[in-house]
């Protein structure tokens, strides 16, 4: 947070303004400096989608004013004055010239003048337009760094061409209860579910599909609530995960972890509205979490580890749960399922996976890697891993790590771009960042999400959770979903007569459900 106050001081001495002519520097008398000069967020050598909002920035040379030049192969050059170094960039001159420059190198190049009247001219920073434009809309949660207090928190919409952001949804609307786990129908803003977990509308999941809206009960005889999350392609089925979790808190060092006690697989029909499940991804030893369907829905991928015998007498189980990537075959005709197969046995190499996120075209899958658990952004050396699906080859994704946790991620529509959290700005709270995925499959330099004031995340101490593009703006209004969240009409789902519950154990965290195979 010092650091981020650091930036505040430096940013807040004056708001600049554009085409201030007299305040140009003489370019063939100022000082060269050779390097680029400090600026926040780090914007050198990154790689920006075509239709990107503005990357503002702070410049962190002392001096006033400054100038800044903006410029590309072809159109007009974008040129201003800023009497401090919060670095604003016209928009429609923005996204004049990057429309003229795809393809291109885009240069930014900074003046600051000095005491004596003399300007430093330094090293302009170079950028690469892409071609392949982004998913205009982005949808995230914010909450606040917190261990077991809710707090306030929201859904959020972003447009990605803009730098407008509105709530969908505040929990303040709802109870002040807890909102996560939204998810998207190949990427369709109007087919969406979110779960929100107890308060005064008690624990349902929301569900949007298509202008019609649901709050539905997904627990049945089980109890307990599902939570992580993924939709079929055919736009039919949800499978989810649910599970009893526990967290460990530390006194020395990182702060916090987070293990199950009981994780299964379940599947539910929203046209039957019923749960079902199969012993590959319900099985008493073993805890399966995170699902994740392959694009053509014929696998059904999930992280699984085994079940610990004996809990509660282990002084740090977290650190013995090691989760591999498994997948298991399924017919979306029939329903039927497939065998189980192990894709990455991460264990072996004394690691752990998480959040796996298969690519559009179905060749790469793109995962969190940590030492142990699977909750990574509470793990400082977690970091996001590549494996080609097609040839086998698992590689730490350097590029677009760092020494900070790493942890939930995207793809976009078109498999050109990945958005995911990182704790690297102060160790505490989690941003987005962008990354460029090339055809070769390599990944470029991440950059910062944009803002619209360089200093907002300075100021804003929150934390970005779940990123999600959609291809458009989500339709259904606030008041809309109030509505539904207080509604007294509930969809009760019921249990595939080909599952039953398991004989109960000494405690609530057995695992919860026995299926025959079909």
């Amino acid at each position: 947070m010092v650091f981020y106050l650091r930036l505040l001081i430096l940013a807040l001495a004056g708001i600049g303004l554009f085409g201030c002519a007299h305040q140009r520097p003489d370019t063939y008398g100022s000082i060269e400096v050779d390097r680029a000069p400090r600026i926040w967020p780090d914007l050198c050598d990154i790689t920006i989608p075509v239709n990107i909002a503005p990357t503002n920035f702070l410049v962190l040379e002392s001096g006033q004013p400054y100038y800044i030049r903006i410029w590309s192969r072809c159109g007009r050059p974008i040129e201003g004055s800023f009497q401090s170094g919060r670095i604003k960039i016209p928009i429609k001159q923005w996204r004049r010239l990057l429309r003229a420059n795809p393809g291109e190198d885009l240069h930014i190049q900074v003046y600051v003048r000095q005491d004596a009247g003399r300007w430093l001219s330094f090293q302009p920073i170079r950028m690469h337009i892409a071609q392949d434009p982004v998913d205009p809309y982005l949808v995230y949660r914010l909450i606040r760094p917190l261990f077991i207090y809710v707090g306030k928190m929201g859904l959020y919409q972003r447009d990605l061409t803009s730098f407008s952001e509105r709530a969908i949804l505040l929990n303040n609307m709802a109870g002040g209860n807890c909102i996560n786990c939204h998810a998207f129908h190949a990427y369709n803003p109007d087919r969406m579910i979110f779960h929100m977990r107890a308060g005064g509308p008690g624990t349902y999941m929301i569900m949007a599909y298509d202008g019609q809206l649901a709050k539905v009960d997904t627990r049945t005889q089980i109890n307990h609530p599902t939570s992580y999350r993924c939709w079929h392609p055919n736009g039919r089925v949800i499978a989810f995960a649910f599970n009893t979790v526990r967290q460990v808190f530390h006194a020395v060092g990182h702060t916090r972890d987070v293990y199950d006690r009981a994780s299964d697989l379940l599947l539910y029909d929203i046209q039957t509205r019923t749960i079902t499940t199969c012993p590959g991804i319900s099985s008493p030893a073993r805890m399966e979490t995170y699902p994740e369907w392959s694009p053509d829905g014929r696998y059904l991928y999930f992280c699984s580890g085994p079940a610990l015998e004996d809990v509660n007498n282990l002084p740090q189980p977290h650190t013995a749960m090691r989760y591999d990537l498994m997948r298991i075959g399924y017919d979306p005709v029939t329903g039927s399922w497939g065998g189980l197969e192990m894709v990455l046995n991460a264990s072996q190499m004394g690691l752990s996976a998480a959040h796996p996120k298969i690519s559009p075209d179905g060749r790469y899958l793109l995962l969190s890697v940590s030492e142990c658990t699977y909750f990574p952004l509470y793990r400082q050396e977690s970091g996001l891993y590549l494996l080609d699906l097609q040839t086998g080859q698992f590689r730490n994704a350097e590029k677009i790590n760092s020494p900070a946790a790493e942890g939930y991620h995207c793809w976009s529509s078109n498999g050109r771009w990945v958005v995911f959290s990182s704790k690297r700005a102060d160790g505490q709270c989690t941003h987005l960042y962008l990354a460029y995925f090339d055809r070769d499959g390599n990944f470029h330099k991440p950059f910062m999400l944009p803002q619209e004031d360089p200093a907002f995340e300075c100021r804003r101490v929150v934390v970005y959770n779940l990123p999600e593009f959609v291809k458009g703006p989500i339709s259904i209004s606030k008041g809309a979903l109030i509505k539904t969240v207080w509604s007294s009409k509930i969809v009760r789902t019921g249990l595939d007569p080909n599952v039953r519950m398991r004989p109960a154990g000494q405690s609530d965290d057995t695992p919860y459900l026995q299926a025959q195979q079909r």
